[in-house]
């Protein structure tokens, strides 16, 4: 995540109310705190939009893991969710709708090929961090604690998974994750991942049960 450096002049009493919150975890520093305190108070802390992975030709036999994925998506406040979707779209379309049933509203990307390509229909519209679930079985998580420690630990990329070398999961991206997106087919984990890892810019937040 690119930052650039500003100088400002705060009042002391302000200073020392931000340096009190100071804990050293989820505030490092005085930088940090600053920074984390100004994305709560602009809403840029809080996630919005999510995206569902649904194009593998396996696709129909995860519409249960599709339908708890959204569940779990409005329980953390997501109500715009759009799903990827590829071979045999229109059944996931039959089944899933425009989320009226859910208490959410869906659309669905078309066109893309692989996780990675599939996100490319998106990289003008999307600028701030977002989720991608891309699971084969059904999993839960809190979202707002993943959100916390993506936004804590910096990284254009953090991958919430029960296995760091299958790299499935919840994934919290950052809009920079467009630039490493090739044209035509391409896959999160196979060609997008792997370059984070080298560039130390991938988070892994383990998931259990």
């Amino acid at each position: 995540m690119e930052r650039e450096r500003v100088t400002i002049s705060i009042k002391k009493e302000i200073l020392r109310k931000i340096d009190q919150k100071i804990d050293g975890v989820k505030m490092r520093n005085r930088s940090h705190a600053i920074e984390l305190l100004i994305s709560e108070s602009l809403g840029l802390s809080q996630l919005s939009t999510a995206i569902i992975m649904a194009g593998g030709k396996g696709a129909v036999r995860l519409i249960p893991v599709i339908e708890n994925a959204i569940e779990n998506l409005k329980k953390f406040g997501f109500s715009e969710i759009k799903i990827a979707v590829g071979f045999l779209g229109d059944k996931i379309k039959q089944n899933i709708s425009d989320g009226k049933k859910f208490g959410v509203n869906i659309d669905y990307i078309e066109g893309g090929e692989g996780t990675a390509g599939a996100l490319l229909p998106l990289k003008d519209k999307i600028k701030k961090s977002f989720v991608v679930v891309n699971l084969e079985e059904n999993m839960s998580i809190n979202l707002k604690n993943l959100s916390d420690f993506h936004r804590d630990h910096l990284g254009t990329a953090t991958v919430a998974s029960k296995d760091i070398n299958l790299l499935k999961g919840y994934y919290v991206l950052e809009p920079e994750i467009f630039s490493y997106i090739p044209k035509g087919f391409s896959m999160l984990e196979e060609d997008v991942f792997p370059r984070l890892i080298e560039e130390n810019k991938l988070i892994f937040y383990p998931m259990i049960g």
